[in-house]
This record gives C-alpha cells, sequence and structure tokens, in this order.
C-alpha cells in the first residue's frame, strides 16, 4: 500500500509497476530501522527522477510485516522534500 495513493496486491502486480515507477533504480538512505517480532520500519530518504530526469528528494517510511519467514504486508510513506 502506497499510503494516499495505490494499492498492489501480489507479486505480480509488483513485477509490473516497478518498470513504470522506477525506470531507473532509485537511491535509498537509510536513516533508522526498528524491528519488533514480524514487523520492521525503515526510514530515511529516497531520490527518484521525475518526468524531466531532475533527481527529486523524498522522505520515506516503510512498514513492512512478515508472516510465516515471508512478507505479507508494506505500507509505504513517500514525501517530497522542499
Amino acid at each position: 500500500t502506497f499510503v494516499g495513493d495505490q494499492t498492489l496486491r501480489g507479486k505480480e502486480a509488483v513485477r509490473r509497476w516497478m518498470p513504470t515507477a522506477y525506470p531507473e533504480p532509485p537511491v535509498f538512505k537509510v536513516h533508522h530501522m526498528v524491528a519488533e517480532n514480524d514487523w520492521l520500519i525503515a526510514i530515511g530518504e529516497i531520490t527518484l527522477k521525475n518526468d524531466t530526469g531532475q533527481p527529486v528528494r523524498h522522505s520515506y517510511s516503510d512498514v513492512w510485516r512478515f508472516k510465516d519467514g515471508k512478507l505479507d504486508k508494506l505500507q509505504a510513506f513517500v514525501i517530497p522534500m522542499e
């Protein structure tokens, strides 16, 4: 789930979405990670290129839940930085 945007369901949906969202790999900087039981939270910055190819920095937080050793749910919060 991309909070405020869309929800993808299943591996195939993610595979179809990835090349449209990331024509080239984004650059991540993880500032903090917190893990407890089946949950992992990452907080940091992601730099993506806009439609004109210029890099744009965003703050992000990903909240991951694992079940039986596999990814069960992901909530991604992404906000452009000023």
